[in-house]
């Protein structure tokens, strides 16, 4: 099977990720929807004092989803970018590399929010894990090597070019 062109690998690596897109706008979009309906609904029942904690900790556990999809939506956005300029034939441009090092960005960040919510989650009754594991960081620190990589890549192609 080919890397580029039509029918390649890219493509069909390309309509997974399109089709991974909309569901992650659908979710993204509800959890929005809920980020706003949550807090009223707590407003309007403001009862009893254990109702009110019960609504911060379900807030906290929609948060936390909100910002693991805005991740997740990002890294996949990015990734078609890329997916693109390698269907025609063209990966070794800064910009890929400039995409990548966001990736990786995007990456720590929703890492480094998942130990925030962690923390946030022991101070109220949220179903928060902090479950950061090792090679989650490993694959982080891979992302900002292929960012390098691309960025050499792209580098080396223009001087190619310049060269007659």
């Amino acid at each position: 099977m080919r890397a580029i062109g039509k029918g390649s690998l890219a493509s069909i690596l390309a309509v997974g990720l399109h089709i991974t897109r909309i569901i992650l706008w659908i979710a993204f979009i509800g959890l929005s929807i809920a980020l706003v309906v949550v807090p009223l609904g707590s407003i309007i029942s403001i009862g009893a004092g254990s109702e009110a904690i019960a609504g911060v900790d379900n807030y906290l556990e929609i948060a936390h989803q909100f910002v693991s999809f805005g991740v997740m939506l990002f890294v996949v956005t990015r990734l078609l970018e890329i997916l693109k300029t390698l269907r025609f034939g063209t990966p070794f441009v800064k910009e890929n590399a400039d995409r990548f090092r966001t990736v990786g960005y995007a990456l720590l960040i929703g890492e480094g929010a998942k130990i925030a919510f962690g923390f946030l989650s022991l101070l109220t009754d949220a179903d928060i894990e902090i479950d950061t594991q090792v090679i989650t960081w490993l694959a982080i620190v891979a992302v900002f090597v292929l960012a390098e990589v691309f960025r050499e890549g792209a580098r080396m192609k223009e001087e190619q070019d310049l060269t007659v």
